[in-house]
């Protein structure tokens, strides 16, 4: 049973990096910078030895991808929609 865990937490790992490369126009960027800068913020968390580190380090990583992709997105569609909007005067 651990060997499917560890292969669902690796495909999803490697699924959201797919997805970032794919979506690249559309806020690909903000999701690889969510996941690097959630990697270094749990890296120096508490941790007993660096496995455990690298462990929690992995999850930020993996927390980051998603919000980083949402908050890519925003930027890259969402606020050229918003300022064409306003400047039309619709």
């Amino acid at each position: 049973m651990d060997n499917l865990r560890l292969l669902l937490s690796i495909a999803a790992f490697a699924g959201m990096i797919v997805l970032c490369v794919i979506g690249w126009e559309y806020g690909g960027m903000g999701g690889l910078i969510g996941g690097a800068i959630g990697f270094v913020v749990r890296l120096g968390g508490r941790g007993l030895d660096w496995g455990e580190r690298l462990g929690n380090a992995y999850v930020g990583a993996l927390m980051g991808m998603p919000v980083g992709l949402l908050m890519g997105g925003a930027y890259a569609i969402g606020i050229p929609f918003l300022v064409d909007a306003i400047n039309t005067g619709s």
